[in-house]
């Protein structure tokens, strides 16, 4: 339950963080916290899917966070079929 907890914590001050100068460190940090989760439920995969579609939108990360972090979805998504 802790997990659960902490990814949400981290969800929301990801979604409540401003994009100003300084804080790119911060939102950088973050945002792997998420993209690195393993979803345990369909609200995490609908969490983390707010984070992936913007950085797909504008071509992806060059670390391929992103791309990992679908995989995990599918894992998950998989689990549930």
């Amino acid at each position: 339950m802790a997990m659960v907890v902490a990814f949400q914590e981290t969800v929301e001050a990801y979604v409540t963080s401003t994009d100003t100068e300084g804080d790119d460190d911060l939102l950088n940090k973050l945002e792997r916290l998420i993209l690195d989760h393993i979803p345990r439920s369909i609200a995490e995969t609908v969490s983390m899917l707010g984070v992936i579609i913007p950085n797909v939108e504008i071509g992806g990360r060059v670390d391929g966070a992103d791309v990992a972090a679908l995989a995990n979805i599918r894992t998950f998504l998989e689990s549930l079929a």
